[in-house]
C-alpha cells in the first residue's frame, strides 16, 4: 500500500516537473493556446478525457492545459524501448496493444477510474494520417455508459500540420485546443450508446486540412516534404506504385521524373511534368486530395491486375517474426531480406532472397494489423508475431490494404 501511495506520489512530481519544463518551450515553439469550457472534476473524481490523434508530442501538449495528472492509454510498442518504458511506467500509462481487444487494459483502465483519475485516451487507437478523424469505435461510448463518468473531449487544431504522422520532422505553426465538457451530471449520461457515440463524434470530428485557420499558416521546415512517400504510394503521373522520392522541399518520381514542391499548407506546386503523363494521369494542388485519390486509385489498379496477374504488387523489405502467447510478450527475431508480394487472392507472401517462403496468409486472416513508428507493418497470427520494415518506403500501403481486405471479407467478398 505504502510502495504504491509513494509510487503515484513520483508520478505527481514528476508529471509536474514536465509541466514545468517541457510546457512552455512547447507553447512557445508551437504558440499553442486552448479555448472553450477547460472545468475538470475534482480531484478525486474520475473522467475521460479524449482527443484526436495526430501528433507524436500531444500528449505532453494537451498537459499542459490540465491542472490534474492524466492517465494515458499507450500503445504497447513505446514499452519495447527501456528509456519510453521507464518514464511511462514514471507516469503510470497504460499499455493498449494496437487493433487487438485488451483484458489486460481493460483492468488497468478500471483500476484507474476507481482511483479517481483522469484518463487520456485517442480514441481512434493511433495516428492519423492525413489529418482527418478516423471512425471512432464502440469501446470507449460503452464504458461512459457503464461506469457513468464525465468526458473531456478535445479537438486538436494544426497538431497534424505541426507534425505529420508521415514525416519525422517538426514544422512550426500555431495550435489550439478546443476543450468541451460532456456530461458535467453523470445521471444525464444517455443509456443508448450510439446516442453517446454521437455526442462524442459531434466534438471530436475534424478534418485538418479542410480547416482555413490551418491552410492559412504556413507550417515551414527547410524538408517539409520528406517521408511523403510513406503516404503517398502512387505517382499520379505515370500510375507506378513505390517510385516516389522525396527530399527537402520536394517529391519526385523516379520512374517518369514527374517533380512537384509541397508547402507547409498542404499545397503542391508542379514543377517537372511526367515524361508519361497520359489520359488517365492526374495533378493534383493539395495534398488531401492526392491522398484520397491515392486509396481509391490503388484499388481499382489492383481489381484490373487481378484480371490477368498472379502477384499484384512487389515490395522489398526485412521480415521479422516472434513467438506470443499473450500478445504483449514478443521478442522479435530478425529472419532475412526479401520480397513482400500481394497475390490475386489477398495473400501476404514473403519470400526471402534464397527462395524460402518466411509467410503466406490471407490479409483477413491477419489480427491486429498496424503501423508501428512509420516504416513497421506489424501483425499477429495464432502464436506469432510478424513485423516487415520497409525502409523509404510505405509501410502504410501494407495496412491500407489489410482493413480493405478484412472490410471485404466482413461483407462476403475476398477471403
Amino acid at each position: 500500500m505504502l510502495r504504491e501511495w509513494l509510487s503515484f506520489l513520483w508520478r505527481d512530481i514528476f508529471w509536474w516537473w514536465i509541466k514545468i519544463f517541457i510546457g512552455p518551450p512547447f507553447r512557445l515553439f508551437w504558440q499553442t493556446r486552448a479555448c472553450g469550457k477547460k472545468f475538470f472534476p475534482r480531484r478525486g473524481q474520475a473522467a475521460f478525457l479524449l482527443a484526436n490523434h495526430t501528433n507524436t508530442v500531444d500528449p505532453f501538449m494537451l498537459a499542459d492545459f490540465v491542472l490534474r495528472p492524466i492517465r494515458y492509454v499507450v500503445s504497447d510498442e513505446y514499452f519495447r524501448y527501456k528509456p519510453l518504458k521507464v518514464m511511462l511506467g514514471w507516469l503510470k500509462g497504460i499499455p493498449k496493444t494496437k487493433n487487438i481487444p485488451d483484458s489486460v487494459t481493460m483492468r488497468e483502465l478500471l483500476k484507474a477510474v476507481k482511483r479517481g483519475e483522469i484518463i487520456g485516451v485517442f480514441p481512434e487507437g493511433q495516428r492519423n494520417w492525413d489529418g482527418e478523424t478516423i471512425p471512432l469505435e464502440d469501446t470507449i461510448p460503452r464504458l461512459v455508459q457503464k461506469l457513468k463518468i464525465p468526458v473531456i473531449c478535445v479537438k486538436q487544431r494544426g497538431s497534424y500540420m505541426s507534425w505529420p504522422r508521415w514525416s519525422n520532422r517538426i514544422r512550426r505553426g500555431r495550435i489550439i485546443f478546443e476543450f468541451h465538457y460532456l456530461f458535467e451530471d453523470p445521471s444525464s449520461i444517455p443509456e443508448d450508446v450510439a446516442e453517446i457515440k454521437r455526442k462524442i463524434e459531434e466534438k471530436l470530428n475534424y478534418n485538418e486540412l479542410e480547416d482555413p485557420f490551418v491552410t492559412n499558416q504556413l507550417f515551414d521546415s527547410p524538408r517539409v516534404a520528406e517521408h511523403l512517400e510513406l503516404r503517398l504510394w502512387l505517382c499520379p503521373h505515370c500510375l507506378s506504385f513505390f517510385t516516389l522520392e522525396s527530399s527537402e522541399r520536394f517529391v519526385e518520381c523516379r520512374h517518369c521524373k514527374a517533380r512537384w514542391q509541397f508547402a507547409g499548407n498542404g499545397t503542391f506546386a508542379l514543377k517537372k511534368m511526367g515524361d508519361k503523363y497520359g489520359k488517365d494521369s492526374l495533378n493534383f494542388s493539395l495534398y488531401i486530395d492526392w491522398a484520397k485519390w491515392t486509396n481509391k486509385k490503388t484499388m481499382e489498379i489492383l481489381g484490373e491486375r487481378q484480371k490477368n496477374l498472379n502477384t499484384l504488387v512487389e515490395q522489398s523489405a526485412k521480415f521479422w517474426s516472434a513467438e506470443t502467447d499473450d500478445i504483449r510478450t514478443r521478442h522479435f527475431r530478425f529472419q532475412g531480406t526479401g520480397k513482400a508480394q500481394l497475390t490475386r487472392d489477398y495473400r501476404l507472401v514473403f519470400i526471402r532472397e534464397d527462395g524460402k517462403v518466411l509467410l503466406d496468409s490471407f490479409l483477413s486472416d491477419l489480427r491486429g494489423a498496424n503501423v508501428a513508428w512509420n516504416q513497421k507493418f506489424e501483425f499477429f497470427l495464432p502464436g506469432m508475431a510478424y513485423r516487415m520494415t520497409f525502409f523509404g518506403q510505405s509501410a502504410y500501403f501494407w495496412d491500407f490494404i489489410t482493413q480493405k481486405a478484412m472490410l471485404e471479407k466482413s461483407e462476403g467478398g475476398v477471403s
